[in-house]
């Protein structure tokens, strides 16, 4: 096995007594192999490919077009943009992106070598930039592409970006003393919003699991799996062909039309009123979203949809948990329906809110006692998990009850 000084010396590394610098091979023409055009800076030249998606472009299931103008779709993921950054967004001032690295770990040693772009152009089709860093030593040249490519967008949009490509761009940036604020702008992560509406039938929400599941889009076999980018651009590196570096690009470019694409489908889902949702599943999740982000007119209404939709399959924990936005606005002929209906099918958080109601709201200490007791012992153990001391509780009803039995003698 070759020694470490041997393995990095074969990557181009030239070890000094004092830096670490990199050994660039024979030049090759990379435009050749993976397209594109060498675009010049002031610190050297670094690869840039673009392509142009036409508005009538079907991806899976999703038309890759998308011409909203206003900052509307943005409101529903609480997205604080300045009230110049509103007047000026467009469906042109958001760009998605997705990096690969030299390394699937965070840390000074591993490096991004390529950041892909998607964003809509004024006809609300999609575009993809990607810049492509041909050696180590190109490292400034590359980021100062990167950066710059940045500057004119109001809102940034990846997915896991915020634990790792955001974080990696900024290391890079400053170990190459290229920092600036083009990271610095609002950033939706749609990682977060797709587990919020498709976490509860979706075993997995990675990229590939929504792309297939959600935009109906299948990745050929040719696909590069992103455990294996790294070892690529070492190999590339190493030996200096480039040919199985069009996956890698490939991987990549599929990843941010992905992300143009699920924008796409969540504006069809949160703006467009006659967007069709079937799943009940989704119609509950969209319920909890817009009670997170404070929308209770658009929750009830979804969990409303989502009640209709079940039928006999509704899930006693949703019962709850709406009863308890009525709760929260006083409504208590709702909420009881709801705690009621979700008590006979032996949800315990209910029967205890049941319990409470009769006790507290009814002042009749029999009926509640009654809902109580349909928690057998196995099951009082897990009202532990509630935060519900159910022998304290049955026998401050069993004293109430006796009080009115007391009562009723004289």
């Amino acid at each position: 096995m070759n020694s470490l000084l041997e393995q990095l010396k074969s990557l181009g590394v030239e070890l000094g007594k004092d830096k670490t610098s990199f050994k660039k091979k024979d030049a090759i023409d990379l435009s050749l192999v993976l397209g594109g055009v060498w675009e010049n800076t002031p610190y050297g030249r670094t690869l840039h490919i673009h392509q142009d998606y036409e508005s009538n472009t079907v991806y899976g299931k999703t038309a890759l077009y998308y011409k909203s103008t206003d900052a509307s779709l943005l409101d529903f993921f609480n997205l604080h943009l300045s009230q110049e950054q509103k007047d000026t967004f467009s469906n042109r001032t958001i760009c998605f992106f997705d990096t690969e690295t030299s390394s699937l770990n965070l840390g000074s040693g591993a490096f991004v070598f390529l950041c892909g772009f998607s964003y809509f152009n004024e006809d609300g089709g999609v575009c993809t930039d990607q810049f492509f860093m041909p050696h180590p030593s190109d490292e400034r040249a590359f980021i100062y592409a990167v950066q710059s490519f940045l500057l004119p967008f109001t809102v940034l949009s990846s997915y896991n970006g915020k634990s790792f490509d955001i974080p990696m761009l900024r290391n890079r940036y400053i170990l190459t003393a290229m920092e600036d604020e083009s990271l610095d702008k609002p950033h939706l992560d749609l990682l977060f919003v797709a587990r919020s509406l498709w976490k509860r039938r979706l075993d997995s929400c990675r990229l590939a699991d929504i792309e297939r599941n959600i935009l109906g889009f299948e990745r050929d076999e040719e696909e590069v799996p992103g455990y294996l980018v790294p070892l690529l651009y070492q190999d590339y590196l190493r030996e200096g062909d480039a040919t199985p570096l069009k996956g890698v690009l490939s991987h990549n470019a599929q990843d941010v039309v992905s992300l143009a694409a699920l924008y796409i489908v969540l504006g069809n889902i949160l703006v467009n009123e006659n967007h069709l949702i079937d799943h009940p599943d989704d119609l509950v999740s969209l319920a909890y979203y817009y009670q997170k982000i404070g929308r209770m007119d658009s929750a009830v209404q979804y969990f409303d949809a989502y009640l209709d939709k079940s039928e006999e399959n509704v899930d006693p924990a949703v019962l709850y948990d709406y009863a308890w936005l009525h709760r929260r606005n006083e409504n208590w002929s709702e909420a009881i329906k709801l705690w009621l209906r979700a008590a006979k099918m032996d949800h315990i958080p209910s029967i205890i809110e049941v319990a409470k109601y009769y006790e507290h709201q009814q002042k009749d200490p029999a009926q509640a006692m009654q809902w109580l007791e349909r928690i057998d012992n196995g099951e009082k153990q897990r009202a532990a998990i509630i935060k519900d001391d159910l022998p304290r509780r049955s026998a401050r009803l069993m004293s109430k009850m006796e009080k009115n039995d007391e009562n009723r003698k004289f």
